[in-house]
């Protein structure tokens, strides 16, 4: 993206606004729909079943919440909601149709829990947020069990004023109801002294013409009291963080604004937070998610809160509405030119962001980890001994699961026993300290599964820490995951008071870290229980001692390797990717500037030493919590979650731009070339042959550790690959398929990388281009980097003597999706009769290739 002058441009305007959204999902029973995405000051318009409800209502601003509007009666489910909005003399068309829901269809057990947010919760708070609410709810505050605010019509979060106020030591709670159908309560917060003194708010920037401000820094259930020019505009209440104020007359450049909050009368109000109106130029560009082909909409992470929003695609309006989401009138292509500008009253920025549309350039969603639907119960269990190769082990560990509270030992929830049993995942740590409980570390990790519905339980292994590696140590921790296998079978069958008749043994999912990363792949070999299925497991960070086949298969498999593993330097998980079956899918997450132990919260130190910048804890723990939850809610619950693994869609809140996916499905995929059938680089795997043009040269190689054949010693896998070098941008490499066939609706996926060639690493992203050849000789290229590019090889290099004065840089492959809405533009109903790719990258470097797949 880049901020171009706007009279530098000729941007086509044209008589025509956007349709606005209706707020999604609708549930019945739901007394009012949400409207957002529309202009400021526009009129509504909301249809159900082609019937007019609701004309001309004053849409007001669309930020912070877009506009709420109370229907005639409730939803039911089936009805189609529709809005559209009217300005200038304009009409826009319907939004995309809400076809209204039954909440129990999404939510069996009853509505999702309520979340106090933000908290802690203060002492004379008058105000406090509730989140994770469903649309359309009734949501109410209980103080000491009496209730001091109620909502009727609530929106997903919403802000509750609370009468009186709280008083210190009280005991607050959220709770919400559909249909009558309550929701669990929220987590209890006790009330607090609020901070002292107060922090002064601040005032975000405001522009000429506008007509909103955004308050910041604002304690939660304060209330603050707005000056304009030094005249009192009233006092209001916040649940904290930010608020936004709607005032007028329109603000004039120069002008000066203050604010000041305050708690308890007794403590005095907060300093003052100023700002003073800017100009018209200064107001910028506004910032915009990445967009990919076929995207029928923008989404804005930045801009002025009661802003027009106008987007232009190759200079001609496509879009016209507020923030933050623009629908637009056409679908958008690979290498269309996208405009965006912003409009604050009659102040137009001087500036357009300015970005291409990529082929595949996924956009950040949700946060598949906070699904919150129940309180979390823990206790510790004790299984008794078992005796493993000699030796006398401890059955033990912890567990969490769905609860009527949180807390230890609560009831195990009513509903969700009523409902039926419910899947499990066993955890294993690895080698450390045997004063650490180690077992602990993943606490966070067995929370969040136990909110959505998952019994999460982690095993004890400490008694086998500090033991030499190798197969047997490794047969011992999986076979101390099998025998906590069994005693909670002889819980679920024994009618005990927990988990009696509560769990689904043929959903079974494990997790393994470091050693425990190789005991989970062991463990589906050896295990011999009646009555348990394996759906799933993680490998994170794990040894390789040989204990196992080195094959999983017959369960869904994710690895997860940190690039600076200071223990794990090899990476030794990737052996398992490349040997996997994708019974139903495989993923590899191999995640730049993260180490071995901060994945576990027992395992305080960076095993790097300090060798390169790590990220923070809480960011390694959000990569294991986002994609490890993920990829249990798609296997275990049967959620629509897969697109996170497979790079359709991103997770909120994890640094993603560190995460390299390597991934392979068994469903739908045709293999055109995996290398590994024994054929040769000039036979492909359906039989057809490979040509080599354009001065490139290429061959098969295994991608290993292995002691003969690697193309050098950069490769830490174990499956065989192409390695290409080209020294002309004309380079070709091309796979001829065994029969013509139509892309539609397809992608073809490869996996690649730059190869790291033992003397330096590339300054800059090398790539090259995949082609499509069409029966009629027409060939589409589309370059990597239009799909995500190949990663820079991550620097390992590693000087200290004392511990490896070796190069462990790696060459880890990553697979690449390109669209055939791109690979096709121009030629969507020819039959494709091969596949290319080319060396175009004027600084060349061999290139590795495996797994080219149609699906």
């Amino acid at each position: 993206m880049v901020e171009v002058p706007l009279d530098e441009l000729n941007l086509q305007d044209s008589e025509f606004i956007s349709a606005p959204t209706v707020a999604s999902t609708l549930y019945q029973c739901a007394t009012a729909v949400t409207v957002v995405g529309f202009i400021p000051h526009a009129d509504i318009d909301v249809q159900i079943d082609g019937a007019d409800v609701i004309t001309g209502a004053p849409g007001g601003f669309p930020m912070p919440d877009g506009v709420t509007l109370h229907l005639p009666s409730a939803l039911t489910v089936g009805q189609v909601v529709l809005a559209r909005q009217k300005f200038g003399g304009l009409t826009s068309n319907w939004s995309p149709p809400v076809t209204v829901r039954d909440h129990a269809a999404d939510y069996p057990t009853g509505p999702p829990r309520p979340q106090i947010d933000p908290a802690p919760v203060y002492k004379c708070g008058s105000r406090t947020g509730v989140n994770n609410l469903l649309r359309g709810c009734e949501v109410w505050i209980t103080a000491d069990g009496v209730v001091v605010g109620r909502i009727k019509g609530a929106i997903q979060h919403q802000g509750v004023n609370v009468g009186p106020d709280y008083g210190l030591n009280q005991k607050v709670r959220a709770w919400a109801q559909m249909c009558m159908d309550p929701s669990p309560p929220s987590q209890q917060y006790i009330t607090q002294n609020p901070p002292i003194p107060l922090p002064a708010p601040a005032v975000e920037d405001v522009y000429d013409g506008g007509e909103q401000i955004t308050i910041s820094g604002l304690v939660n259930g304060a209330r603050f009291q707005v000056s304009r020019n030094g005249i009192d505009l009233g006092t209001g209440r916040t649940w904290g963080k930010m608020h936004t104020i709607d005032l007028s007359p329109p603000f004039a450049a120069g002008e000066t604004l203050s604010v000041i909050q305050s708690m308890c009368p007794s403590d005095g109000p907060s300093p003052a937070g100023t700002g003073t109106v800017q100009p018209c130029s200064a107001l910028p560009a506004p910032g915009v998610a990445p967009i990919q082909e076929g995207d029928i909409k923008i989404t804005l992470t930045s801009f002025v809160s009661d802003a027009r929003i106008k987007v232009f695609v190759n200079a001609i309006k496509a879009g016209d509405s507020g923030g933050p989401i623009v629908m637009l009138d056409r679908a958008i292509h690979r290498g269309d030119t996208i405009h965006v500008i912003q409009i604050v009253g009659t102040c137009t920025g001087q500036y357009a962001q300015e970005l291409k549309v990529r082929c595949v350039d996924p956009p950040a969603t949700y946060d598949p980890s906070a699904l919150d639907l129940y309180p979390v119960g823990n206790v510790e269990y004790d299984g008794g001994t078992v005796t493993i190769l000699g030796s006398t082990y401890h059955v033990k560990g912890t567990v969490y699961y769905p609860a009527e509270d949180d807390g230890d030992s609560q009831p195990f929830n009513e509903r969700v026993r009523n409902h039926g049993p419910i899947p499990i995942v066993f955890m294993a740590h690895g080698n450390h300290k045997t004063s650490d409980p180690s077992h602990l570390g993943y606490d966070y990790f067995q929370i969040a599964l136990a909110r959505m519905g998952i019994i999460a339980v982690s095993v004890f292994s400490n008694e086998a820490n500090g033991q030499a590696g190798g197969p047997p140590n490794i047969i011992t921790r999986a076979q101390l995951i099998i025998s906590s296998i069994a005693h909670f079978q002889n819980l679920n069958s024994g009618g005990d008071r927990l988990f009696g008749d509560r769990i689904d043994f043929s959903r079974v999912g494990l997790m393994g870290h470091s050693r425990g990363g190789e005991a989970v792949v062991v463990v589906p070999e050896i295990i011999s229980l009646a009555g348990v299925t394996i759906k799933c497991a993680i490998s994170l960070a794990p040894t390789n001692f040989g204990a196992s086949w080195g094959r999983p298969t017959g369960y869904a498999f994710l690895t997860i390797l940190p690039a600076m593993d200071g223990d794990v330097v090899d990476n030794n998980g990737a052996v398992f990717y490349d040997q996997a079956m994708p019974d139903p899918l495989k993923c590899q997450i191999y995640a730049n500037h993260t180490n071995h132990n901060y994945f576990n919260r027992q395992w305080t130190n960076d095993d790097t030493r300090g060798e390169l910048p790590i990220m923070a804890r809480q960011d390694h723990e959000r990569v294991l919590s986002a994609y490890g939850c993920a990829f249990y809610r798609n296997q275990l619950l049967g959620h629509n979650t897969s697109g996170f693994l497979l790079y359709k869609e991103l997770p909120a809140g994890v640094l993603t731009a560190n995460v390299h996916l390597s991934f392979a499905i068994s469903e739908a995929a045709m293999t055109l070339d995996n290398f590994e059938d024994g054929n040769w680089i000039g036979t492909n795997s359906v039989g057809q042959p490979n040509t080599q043009l354009g001065g490139l040269t290429a061959d098969e190689y295994p991608f290993s550790q292995g002691p003969f054949g690697r193309f050098n010693d950069s490769f830490f896998g174990n499956t065989i690959g192409m390695v290409t070098r080209s020294y002309e941008t004309s380079g070709t490499f091309r796979w001829q398929l065994a029969d013509p066939i139509s892309l539609t609706d397809r992608e073809v996926w490869i996996r690649c990388a730059d190869v790291y060639d033992g003397i330096r690493a590339p300054a800059t992203a090398t790539g090259f281009q995949l082609g499509i050849e069409s029966t009629t000789g027409n060939i589409t290229w589309v370059d990597s980097d239009e799909v995500g590019g190949l990663p820079i090889p991550f620097d390992r290099r590693l000087h200290d003597l004392k511990r490896f004065a070796i190069d462990k840089t790696k060459t880890m492959l990553k697979t690449l999706r390109f669209s055939a809405h791109c690979l096709q533009m121009g030629h969507e109903e020819e039959l494709i009769q091969a596949i290319l790719v080319r060396m175009n990258a004027s600084y060349p470097r061999p290139l590795a290739f495996d797994d080219l797949q149609i699906i």
